[in-house]
């Protein structure tokens, strides 16, 4: 029986509990490690849990089935969360992934999508090859140094370069402002998301007051790409990138967006299109340098596919271990740890739950991607899981690290394929091993990062004969 033919008499099952403590619920627990305490709720209830917080109680999807519902099946009944757009949209505006208007989000993404069509990210590829190989060009024989930075770099280099054809020169004497912008707005953000109260944005709060500094660094940095590519009459020079056909797009009635919209759309981005890869990318290397055996599994891949030759776009259906090795990162330590909340628009059934209006629910990876009836010992790093054979046996939807529906990622084939270029960069020329002195403590924040970076030493490696 599908959800659209179940009637409200049909079930009058309420979604278990997960009390917590007197009035407080289980917030402590959730702000102290919102991922161990999903992966504490989905080891006990398989398929969703109600949850109490102060003055409310939210809910945790940990079903495939359930997740494909909500973010396909039924996505026109839900919204994503009103309290959630209302602490990302301080910074991102109303951007493609704050746009919480279904009619208006349609309209934007059929705006940005050309941008990230197969023929289009075919070309990016000998860009992101080009920089990566370019970005380990000081490296030299060995050393030490925050992985975490130099991916944060590279990625922000690339996805300057590709989607808005700005060099990597023009920006690293910015990048060092542009890095602590965006962390100092994840670190605010995180704030909000564990408060009960929020202050309106506009009353001028020391808070306030920086969120609006970060958006002016970041408006800027965008106002600069954007001149230097029209002149004085306010023509654009066409350079068949994202950036120019933003600039050029017109609506149906012949208008174009207004700055704030376009400036909105480039934020959002400029910051979604290199911090999650950024961090995907940071793990990964931490976790091979964990695993050795992987690593080295990795580098027969790379000598075997590559020879002495660089990788380039032609080599990627090949490189499937390594493709292996980055979705299993991905799995275990997700950079989006949890997709925005979704909320129901209206009261309904879902699957045999009774869901009232306004229920707000998380979908989260971090749930997910450990539930037990999917993965078998989930803590265990295994990229095996996501061999040809073994992925064709997991539900659509337990393995979600992009999302999905209509709001997947715009940028995921872009993200994966920039993702493989860079780790086979790397590790095609490097043995990589974690900084003795290195602590492990991952930020759940908008994305997931490892607080204090991420220091690993490296060695030039010699090809086994």
């Amino acid at each position: 029986m599908t959800t659209a033919s179940i009637t409200m008499a049909d079930s009058d099952l309420a979604i278990p509990l997960e009390k917590g403590l007197p009035l407080i619920g289980c917030l402590p627990e959730m702000a102290k490690n919102p991922i161990d305490f999903f992966k504490r709720l989905v080891q006990k209830y398989p398929d969703c849990v109600e949850f109490s917080v102060p003055l409310t109680r939210l809910a945790l999807i940990t079903s495939a089935e359930l997740s494909h519902q909500i973010l396909v099946k039924e996505n026109s009944r839900f919204r994503k969360a009103d309290r959630d757009m209302k602490i990302m949209g301080s910074l991102l505006g109303t951007g493609l992934v704050t746009n919480n208007q279904h009619d208006s989000h349609k309209v934007q993404r059929k705006l940005v999508q050309p941008g990230f069509h197969f023929r289009r990210i075919e070309g990016y590829a000998q860009t992101m090859a080009d920089y990566s190989q370019r970005y380990l060009e000081d490296w030299g024989d060995s050393g030490t140094r925050d992985i975490s930075d130099d991916m944060f770099r590279l990625t922000m280099y690339i996805v300057s370069k590709t989607l808005f054809d700005t060099d990597m020169e023009d920006l690293s004497n910015d990048s060092n402002q542009i890095g602590l912008a965006i962390h100092e707005f994840q670190r605010i953000a995180d704030s909000r998301f564990n408060q009960v109260f929020q202050s309106p944005d506009w009353l001028p709060t020391p808070r306030n007051l920086k969120i609006k500094k970060i958006r002016a660094v970041l408006n800027e940095t965008m106002r600069t790409m954007i001149s230097k590519r029209t002149d004085e009459q306010g023509n654009i020079s066409e350079r068949g990138d994202l950036l120019s056909m933003l600039l050029n797009a017109e609506y149906e009635d012949g208008s174009k967006m207004s700055e704030k919209q376009l400036l909105d759309e480039l934020v959002t981005l400029f910051i979604a299109g290199h911090e999650t890869t950024s961090n995907a990318l940071t793990w990964t290397f931490y976790l091979i340098a964990k695993h050795p055996e992987i690593q080295e599994k990795l580098h027969a891949e790379l000598d075997q596919v590559l020879d002495d030759s660089s990788p380039s776009f032609g080599d990627l259906d090949a490189l499937t271990y390594t493709e292996m090795v980055i979705k299993e990162s991905m799995r275990i330590l997700p950079p989006v740890w949890t997709l925005n909340c979704r909320q129901a628009n209206e009261e309904m059934v879902l699957g045999n739950y009774h869901i009232p209006k306004d229920k707000v629910f998380f979908i989260a990876p971090a749930a997910n991607h450990f539930n037990p009836k999917y993965f078998k010992d989930p803590e265990r790093f295994d990229p095996e899981r996501f061999s040809a054979e073994n992925e064709k046996k997991l539900p659509r939807y337990a393995y979600i690290p992009f999302g999905g529906g209509p709001r997947v990622c715009i940028g995921n084939s872009f993200a994966m394929m920039e993702a493989k270029l860079i780790l086979a960069t790397f590790a095609q020329q490097y043995k990589i091993s974690l900084d003795p002195a290195q602590t492990i403590d991952p930020q759940p924040q908008i994305t997931l990062s490892n607080k204090g970076g991420m220091s690993v030493s490296y060695i030039k490696r010699k090809r086994a004969s």
